[in-house]
């Protein structure tokens, strides 16, 4: 069965003042750019996780063209761990090998750093596989389903968020190493989102 894929898209985006899922990235919201590279590898289940309205609204409005299944994380506070258990919340009566979780703040991921990914946790089938970049590791993360429970429950992830589970079976865990340095760039800030456009910029000349 394949694997399932979540965006989380859910969270206040405070330091940017402004909606990140709605960002444009060459052309597009961010929030799309995600979903269609995740389209593109054939991931058919699909869970994107909003916030409630207005932002949540605006999300919504912007992949509805797009064959997923939104769900909405009122708990806007609670940090990404919230926004995962509202995905794995709607994943169960799907009962997925595992879950692809991409941040929505890192639109400018390549495709092929994602299949490499999928490709290795198919083959190792680890409770967690995640991506590395010059010795740090980065995101997204595929989650088996083993490991689905713990990250609904646990108290030091309601504390501390998934990287508590990350932690508690980082000696099962497989890191992949790619050539990719956008897996630990997260876009938070207006600084951070005016640096990835004059990249874009440099990049197309």
């Amino acid at each position: 069965m394949p694997l399932a894929a979540v965006v989380l898209a859910g969270g206040r985006s405070a330091r940017m003042g402004t909606p990140k899922a709605l960002l444009d990235f060459r052309g597009e919201p961010f929030v799309v750019s995600i979903l269609e590279a995740i389209e593109a590898l054939d991931l058919k289940t699909r869970v994107v996780v909003v916030g409630p309205p207005p932002d949540g609204t605006a999300v919504r409005a912007a992949i509805a063209a797009h064959d997923c299944t939104v769900v909405e994380n009122p708990d806007v506070d609670g940090g990404p761990i919230a926004s995962l258990r509202r995905a794995l919340d709607a994943l169960e009566t799907v009962h997925p090998p595992a879950a692809l979780v991409w941040p929505v703040d890192l639109p400018h991921i390549h495709v092929a750093t994602i299949e490499r990914l999928v490709e290795v946790y198919r083959r190792r089938h680890a409770p967690v596989t995640l991506p590395t970049f010059a010795a740090r590791r980065g995101h997204p993360v595929i989650w088996d389903q083993s490991l689905f429970a713990e990250l609904r429950s646990s108290e030091a992830a309601t504390r501390e968020g998934a990287r508590a589970v990350l932690h508690a079976h980082m000696d099962q865990a497989v890191l992949v190493p790619v050539d990719d340095p956008a897996v630990t760039d997260f876009i938070n800030t207006p600084a951070d989102y005016e640096r990835l456009i004059r990249e874009i910029n440099r990049d197309a000349y």
